[in-house]
């Protein structure tokens, strides 16, 4: 057909073909991990798994202080721009503590696409005594922050010193779907239209009002206006099982 265009999807069928360079039969349809990513990455947001998955719930990633200079990382799973992670097991680090003073570190788990590489990985990344260090985000690397820990000089690492960042969507996010609908808009079409039903609907267990031309089953046509009660048909010549109740019998 006249004017086709070829669209870039995936993923097909691969066949057998000759590849005429290199004279030899190589398959036709080799999808690149990038393909993946990038279809996932259209509807699931960047950040950590809630929910049942292997019952990791609202602990899923999530960092706490484990003594000393030490911290945990909990089990858990995420998803950084269309590539799932998963730490299948908790993972204790331990800090360096600052010679004076105090530092803001944080927690990353990053996405390295380099052919060096290619994989997720968990670490600290240190930052100053003001600021927590700037998250690397790239065509090769994407990095997200599960928690801000202060390292203080004098003290060990507490609860208080670790700042849960997961909920933050600018720095790591619950990982949603990106297909949202209008659920207002939604809701306000069908309550619409359960009103327009509504308002034409006899009802059984109700006394209604019933004005207009009224056809009966068995071809009977007439004029009708007057209250109906249960089943009434016309008195001479009903066949059906509406009509005025004054002149049928039940």
């Amino acid at each position: 057909m006249a004017g086709e265009i070829t669209l870039k999807s995936f993923p097909f069928d691969s066949m057998e073909v000759l590849n005429e360079e290199s004279s030899q039969m190589e398959p036709d349809r080799l999808y690149e991990a990038e393909i993946f990513r990038k279809y996932f990455a259209k509807f699931l947001s960047n950040g950590v798994y809630y929910g049942q998955y292997k019952n990791y719930g609202e602990n899923s990633m999530k960092v706490t202080a484990d003594g000393g200079l030490n911290i945990k990382v909990a089990k858990g799973a995420g998803i950084i721009e269309g590539a799932d992670f998963e730490n299948e097991e908790e993972r204790v680090f331990t800090l360096e503590r600052p010679t004076a003073g105090s530092r803001i570190d944080r927690v990353v788990v990053k996405l390295d696409k380099t052919l060096a590489v290619r994989e997720t990985q968990l670490y600290i990344k240190q930052g100053t005594q003001s600021t927590g260090p700037v998250l690397q985000r790239d065509d090769n690397v994407y990095e997200i922050c599960l928690a801000e820990v202060t390292v203080k000089s004098t003290t060990n690492i507490t609860d208080a010193d670790v700042a849960d960042k997961r909920l933050n969507s600018s720095l790591c996010g619950i990982v949603n779907s990106l297909i949202s609908v209008d659920g207002e808009e939604l809701y306000q079409k069908f309550q619409d239209y359960i009103d327009s039903v509504t308002e034409n609907l006899v009802r059984k267990d109700q006394d209604s009002t019933i004005t207009g031309k009224l056809i009966a089953q068995g071809g009977i046509e007439g004029n009708v206006k007057g209250n109906l009660q249960g089943n009434a048909d016309t008195a001479s010549n009903c066949t059906g099982n509406a009509a005025t109740a004054s002149n049928c019998t039940r």
